[in-house]
């Protein structure tokens, strides 16, 4: 008999990357478009008057050199932590600290800027009913549903509640739709009133700083709104080929970003007066829809609203992410209390990281302006990138053989100049508001007391994953594939192992780990994946005991269904064999798992309803149907006949006397089979107005059903059969469902 430790080494364990391109574009641009943009036109237009539009581009110019070192840092370093990872990497323990430190604080503070968005603007719109409040009353109603605001997705990411990739997707596109509707309005606004060119005249701002510094100041203050790259760079451990798709990513979110900044900012300016200084706050794009929409100027201002609701919500998650991720890894490695890097054991999800990430940010909520939450996150974003051009130059000299699918060119100018703009743009903030840098140094001298009162203690390493492979089995002809949810589903795993010792092939036990969307790809704990390995042990040693070379295998994974299939396709599997509880959750037919499975598998599938199954099977119940899938559910049941000694009856139900003469056919077929195996049997007909209702009633009195899918299982909405589909449901007995495919010519 095997020992625990042999059950454990056995299992594999893989973690599998889910987003593509196109995902992480959409979770750069999510945070930016809508909300920033929103904001902060109307200060930016403050500090450098029409040449706004020459600050955002001059943004885009300097914040290449950093996208080119993210680029070729990603591709070096596909982890998740980012800047933190990559700054630890190439200096000191302290100094590596120091930039993860920054990182949070960053993440932190821009969610309370998009969290301070939504109360500013959900007030703005609430503004006629509230003509009576004083400023002080309107300011803390805004933060106060801010806050509110705050505690509700910080209790969603605690619990790891998903939200899919299609919805993120969908909310980002309709941003993008609001703002090139604003966009609109107002070149059509342009078009009929010219006059207002003289709003960008004189372009450069004549302030007391001068033109020079004054732009210096207006781009260190919007620079927030090119920070997608920092969060793309979060996700490096769940990204398909990331060497490839976190650069693309990176320049398709800056470039379409930019575009829409200068279209912004132009339409802006040219709708509201120059002389207007109350217009430019932080509410001048909502002013500027309410003139472009005429007559209908509220539609202009709910039309903006929503653009920052959907923009503040969808970053929100994003950034209560991002900034529990970095927690999380900082904790995992020793930098901060090892408490941050612990999984709650109900939900999977980081749960000191989330609520230390949302103290830091209701603080900023509760205590600063939203001009002054910009400015700081502004600071900590462009000190962090500045530490981080200085780690692509350092990792140059300590790594040079390390792989880099990009690597940037003009090395090291390209790295320097980054620096070096970074660095003017972190000074100019002081000018526009002294409290941004008050908070960032305050917040270091914090981070160095948490640095030698705690981390100093550890050792800050790298933290291996734990991925562990087995050698392979030999090749076999035949391979079986049992995604196995209940490590206790005997039944299941016997049945697997039947058809593979027929087949003479062999068996793969799968458990997919569905990872929470707070965390990381590779933050599931040690001990849990010991407890999955452990269960998935016990499960080999049943199959092995019913005669067949069995192996298992974790994959880490969002999308259980994809990582399922993914695993059919890579092992050529033949037949796979799935477990059903009965419930009816999550999905159109059988649920979202189990349909995927059934409809896309480019193999066989088996699904047993294993829910009653007895020891031993003494009657089975064959449902008729004249479609070829249900000779192989006879086959099947022919199986559990003869390793259990049991009868099978072969069950026609039909609604009219043509169907019954075409089926009798059919019958007549799966008796041969029986009587071919030597197996008991007997044929019943019945002529019913209802299929269902009279297969479910017959099947009272039986130990298993058998039922094969019908030609409908092709369309998306059945997974076996429309009819098929509610037997199974409704059936009083454990079902075996069975889809077949037409198996491929081996070679000679």
């Amino acid at each position: 008999m095997a020992t625990g430790e042999e059950e454990v080494a056995e299992v594999e364990v893989k973690f599998r990357r889910d987003l593509g391109l196109r995902d992480i574009v959409m979770i750069g641009l999510g945070p930016t478009i809508g909300t920033t943009i929103f904001l902060l036109v109307g200060p930016g237009r403050d500090l450098a008057g029409p040449a706004l539009l020459l600050v955002f581009v001059l943004n885009f110019v300097i914040t290449i050199f950093t996208a080119m070192a993210y680029a070729e840092l990603s591709s070096a370093f596909p982890e998740t932590g980012g800047g933190y990872l990559w700054v630890k990497t190439a200096f000191s323990e302290r100094v590596g600290f120091l930039g993860g430190w920054l990182g949070w604080f960053g993440h932190c503070i821009v969610c309370a800027f998009y969290v301070v968005s939504f109360g500013l603007y959900v007030v703005l719109f609430a503004e006629p009913l509230l003509v009576t409040w004083s400023d002080g009353a309107k300011d803390a109603l805004v933060k106060g549903l801010s806050l509110a605001v705050l505690v509700a997705f910080i209790y969603v990411n605690y619990r790891g509640t998903r939200t899919t990739g299609k919805s993120s997707n969908v909310v980002t596109l309709t941003l993008i739709a609001i703002v090139l509707a604003y966009v609109v309005a107002g070149l059509l606004w342009f078009g009929r009133n010219p006059a207002s060119i003289s709003n960008f005249s004189p372009f450069l701002p004549s302030g007391g700083y001068g033109p020079a510094v004054s732009i210096l100041m207006a781009m260190g203050l919007t620079f927030v709104v090119f920070e997608g790259y920092e969060i793309i760079a979060q996700t490096g451990e769940e990204v398909r080929e990331p060497e490839r798709n976190i650069p693309r990513a990176n320049w398709i979110t800056l470039s379409v970003a930019t575009t829409i900044f200068v279209l912004v900012g132009f339409v802006t300016i040219a709708g509201l007066p120059a002389t207007d200084q109350d217009a430019f706050t932080p509410f001048a794009v909502a002013h500027g829809a309410q003139e472009f929409f005429g007559a209908y100027p509220q539609v202009g201002l709910a039309l903006i609203v929503l653009g920052v609701s959907l923009g503040s919500f969808a970053a929100l998650n994003s950034l209560i992410f991002s900034s529990s991720r970095v927690a999380f890894a900082m904790g995992r490695d020793g930098a901060m209390p090892r408490m941050f890097g612990r999984l709650n054991r109900h939900h999977r999800t980081p749960a000191v990281a989330i609520f230390a990430s949302g103290l830091v940010i209701g603080a900023m909520i509760a205590g600063l302006n939203v001009i002054q939450i910009a400015a700081s996150a502004d600071l900590m974003f462009l000190l962090l990138f500045t530490l981080v051009n200085a780690a692509a130059i350092r990792l140059r000299q300590t790594h040079p053989h390390l792989p880099r699918k990009y690597r940037m060119p003009f090395f090291p100018l390209v790295p320097l100049v980054g620096l070096g703009t970074k660095g003017l743009l972190a000074i100019s903030l002081y000018l526009v508001d002294p409290t941004a840098w008050a908070i960032g140094a305050a917040w270091v001298v914090l981070g160095l007391g948490v640095y030698y009162l705690w981390a100093k203690r550890e050792r800050i390493a790298e933290v291996a994953r734990a991925v562990e492979a087995v050698l392979p089995l030999p090749e076999e002809r035949y391979k079986v594939l049992v995604p196995l949810e209940d490590f206790n589903d005997a039944a299941l795993v016997r049945f697997a192992a039947l058809v593979a010792r027929v087949e003479d092939g062999n068996v793969t036990l799968l458990n997919v780990v569905e990872v929470p969307p707070a965390l990381p790809i590779d933050a599931i704990d040690s001990l849990y994946l010991l407890e999955v390995r452990m269960g998935l042990g016990r499960a080999v040693r049943v199959a092995k005991e019913a005669g067949v070379d069995a192996r298992s295998k974790v994959v880490v994974s969002r999308r259980a269904s994809e990582a399922i299939l993914e695993s059919v396709r890579e092992a050529e599997t033949d037949l796979v064999v799935a477990g059903w509880k009965g419930a009816w959750r999550g999905g159109r037919i059988l649920g979202t798992n189990i349909d995927r499975l059934v409809q896309n598998a480019p193999c066989d599938v088996v699904v047993l309803k294993s829910a009653g199954l007895k020891e031993r099977i003494e009657r089975i119940l064959v449902f008729n149907a004249p479609a070829w899938h249900v000779s192989y559910a006879t086959g099947y049941a022919i199986l559990l006949a003869k390793q259990h000694g049991a009868s099978i009856t072969i069950y026609t139900a039909a609604t009219t006397d043509e169907e019954m003469d075409k089926e009798k056919v059919y019958s007549a077929r799966l008796a041969l089979m029986c009587r071919t195996h030597g197996i008991p049997y007997e044929e019943k007909f019945a002529k019913v107005r209802n299929i269902v209702d009279a297969v479910v009633e017959e099947a009272k009195g039986y130990d298993l059903l058998a039922v094969g899918a019908s030609e409908e299982w092709a369309k998306l909405e059945y997974a076996f059969g429309s009819v098929q589909d509610q037997i199974a449901r409704r059936a009083p007995c454990p079902v075996l469902m069975v889809r077949k495919v037409r198996r491929k010519e081996t070679a000679p």
